[in-house]
């Protein structure tokens, strides 16, 4: 299969990211996500998708968004689906044997970075893998004293205590305006900095377990009070507070507003230093670049 790999690179001239996967229909049929302007840019998807380690198998899912291969004329020379984090199916009915790749993290933000929608939405698992963030039982903070304990751990501010201590996660997930409104002014006046605000919100997000609390818990609680804050400003307290726990809530955050690059820019140095790529003793990959050969 590598000799294929550098037989279909050797003559790529474009590289396209079409929408769904293997169930998505004829190829020329599908909406373009990103067209790859230049060598460079072929030359790294080649490289990101093409080193890392075969499984021997296949995913179960239909995958998607499409990698496609173009040569000079604009014909289609290959097609690789990608199925979740970081593994990519090279014509999958064909070879039957998924690559995951060396460097995922790598991956998914240059395909950001190329306006290809939902790649930072693949970090969720393996962040929450990372920082445990997995669910167990209660689903939701309780209230009350006990609850009391749930809201250190998860660095909200004292000065919110009193308010958020008398409901559930769940239901502060469904407090009125004026409820949160006054967990608005409050935290404010304790922290008049949006950019410290915003870090304290992302890493509260980013503490919340996964999925109940981080979604429809205490989750929508702290997006309603990110949402007041510029994108500026929130983008900086990513980029300056490089720890996992705001990057989670990055994640969770870009899900439910969307990102037009400017937070993915913000956390992609943390992401890559969370997940840094497998040795290279480990991987095999394609040893051709974009018109020549090289050596691995």
């Amino acid at each position: 299969m590598i000799e294929w790999l550098d037989d279909v690179w050797s003559r790529t001239r474009a590289v396209q990211i079409v929408e769904g996967g293997e169930d998505g229909g004829p190829l020329c049929g599908r909406a373009v996500l990103a067209e790859l302007p230049d060598a460079v840019s072929v030359e790294a998807a080649r490289e990101l998708t093409t080193t890392g380690r075969f499984t021997g198998d296949i995913c179960r899912c239909h995958g998607g968004p499409t990698v496609v291969l173009r040569d000079t004329a604009g014909e289609v020379l290959a097609s690789a689906g990608l199925h979740g984090h970081g593994s990519v199916s090279w014509e999958r009915s064909r070879f039957r044997n998924d690559l995951v790749v060396a460097d995922p993290a790598a991956l998914h933000l240059f395909l950001a970075g190329h306006g290809v929608p939902n790649q930072l939405t693949s970090f969720l698992a393996p962040l929450a893998d990372l920082l445990n963030l997995h669910e167990g039982r209660p689903q939701f903070r309780p209230a009350g004293k006990e609850g009391k304990r749930y809201l250190t751990e998860r660095g909200v501010p004292d000065v919110l205590h009193p308010v958020l201590v008398a409901a559930t996660g769940q239901q502060c997930g469904e407090l009125p305006d004026a409820q949160v409104d006054d967990v608005r002014r409050r935290l404010t006046a304790a922290t008049p900095s949006p950019t410290a605000r915003a870090a304290i919100l992302l890493s509260w997000l980013g503490r919340l377990p996964i999925p109940a609390e981080a979604l429809w818990g205490e989750g929508v609680l702290v997006r309603q009070l990110l949402a007041d804050l510029v994108l500026p400003d929130v983008a900086a307290a990513a980029a300056e507070t490089r720890t996992g726990h705001v990057a989670t809530g990055v994640i969770n955050l870009i899900m439910h507003s969307g990102d037009d690059g400017t937070l993915a820019t913000a956390v992609g140095p943390t992401l890559r230093q969370l997940f840094p790529p497998a040795p290279a003793a480990n991987t095999v990959g394609s040893r051709r670049t974009f018109g020549r050969r090289t050596a691995r």
